[in-house]
């Protein structure tokens, strides 16, 4: 069988793009459909501010029939390039059919495309970046539906990117806590002693300064952030788009700061599992979609947390430990008791030791991949 692959340069390819899923992930009862809406919106390059310093491109692979049977997305991001002193390119958004001559020929387009605007090293799978959702690709642990903004995938697409000839870049953890909110009594007074630092202080977002209180999250993510792996800074346009839906989606008590003597210091984001809501729609908010997502967001009882950064100065003292902790205790409050922590980077000790501290278990395992351009 044959393949041809073309780029995406209008309203049907973007459709036959966002389409492909429904193909692949059929009868898997697992998956979660993006809302279609929201990724219209996403690749709209008129409302999208990542379009402002990244070059991004689209493809779809159609089999002799002409169906579409695979798709593939490349970018190039100036912001991660000049952080990092890089040439990489990401290639991201990928579904196939299980075909070998297939995933090269996808793969081989998205280096194509990479080595053309002179990177010299291809990343991925991302969506596009490590700033979007649905970063990595799952190789190991548990095979349920994902978290929020978590991916997933049929288990052969490692095996598409290592047959190319694409190896490790980073493994990224995801951590499974369930607890009735009692902790080993050596942990909770270690807690109870940071919690009562003095000066310290962790309190919730203020939606009534909602925007000042957005724009305190950003600058504590860039400054805590900054020297990981894989991070890209946010300006305030990019931080403003992935914040859209924060105001009427987020409860403020997940949303912490903490302060030292008035001065922010560190941030914890949690946020319900929304796919538990989300997947009865298949991805589609109209006619009855958001009426299926109200019902059942009243009883969601898993969260997730994805972010969470100490100032440098900050961090050996706890603070990070007290955030998790408070975070904690406002899911409790609302009736949830389990949730994940991702993505944790595999090198990232400290963290991984105050999780493993919490009784947390790694359960899933996700990798980037890379290789060199010619």
């Amino acid at each position: 069988m044959s393949f041809t692959i073309s780029k995406v340069q209008n309203k049907q390819g973007l459709d036959d793009f966002l389409q492909l899923p429904y193909h692949i992930y059929h009868d898997d009862p697992n998956y979660v459909y993006p809302l279609l809406d929201d990724l219209k919106h996403f690749f709209d390059r008129q409302k999208n501010p990542f379009f402002n310093h990244a070059e991004a491109e689209l493809w779809v692979a159609r089999d002799n029939a002409g169906s579409v049977v695979g798709r593939i997305a490349t970018a190039v991001d100036k912001y991660h390039n000049d952080h990092h002193h890089e040439k990489v390119g990401f290639f991201g958004f990928y579904e196939a059919d299980d075909n070998p001559q297939l995933a090269g020929l996808l793969l081989q387009t998205a280096c194509d495309w990479i080595a053309a605007r002179g990177m010299t090293t291809m990343r991925g799978p991302g969506c596009f970046t490590s700033n979007h959702d649905w970063f990595g690709v799952q190789i190991e642990g548990l095979r349920n539906r994902p978290v929020v903004g978590m991916p997933y995938n049929p288990e052969y697409y490692p095996t598409n990117f290592e047959e190319f000839g694409m190896s490790q870049a980073k493994d990224l953890l995801a951590w499974h806590l369930e607890t009735d909110g009692i902790l080993p009594e050596k942990i909770q007074r270690f807690i109870d002693r940071i919690i009562n630092l003095p000066g310290l202080k962790i309190r919730p977002l203020d939606m009534k300064n909602f925007q000042e209180e957005a724009s305190l999250i950003r600058a504590l993510y860039n400054g805590s952030w900054s020297e990981n792996w894989g991070f890209i800074p946010m300006d305030d346009e990019d931080f403003a788009y992935s914040a859209k839906d924060m105001k009427s989606m987020v409860d403020p008590e997940f949303v912490l700061i903490a302060e030292m003597d008035d001065k922010p210091i560190g941030f914890a984001l949690t946020l319900p599992d929304f796919n538990q809501a989300t997947q009865p729609m298949k991805g589609k908010m109209y006619p009855f979609g958001w009426l299926k997502f109200l019902l059942a967001k009243r009883h969601i009882n898993y969260a997730r947390m994805p972010l969470m950064g100490v100032l440098p100065e900050y961090r050996r003292k706890g603070v990070d430990l007290a955030l998790v902790y408070t975070a904690m205790q406002a899911t409790f409050a609302k009736g949830i008791t389990s949730g994940e922590l991702s993505w944790i980077l595999d090198d990232n000790r400290t963290m991984n030791r105050i999780l493993e501290s919490y009784g947390a278990q790694v359960y899933k395992t996700y990798r980037i991949y890379e290789m060199p351009l010619a």
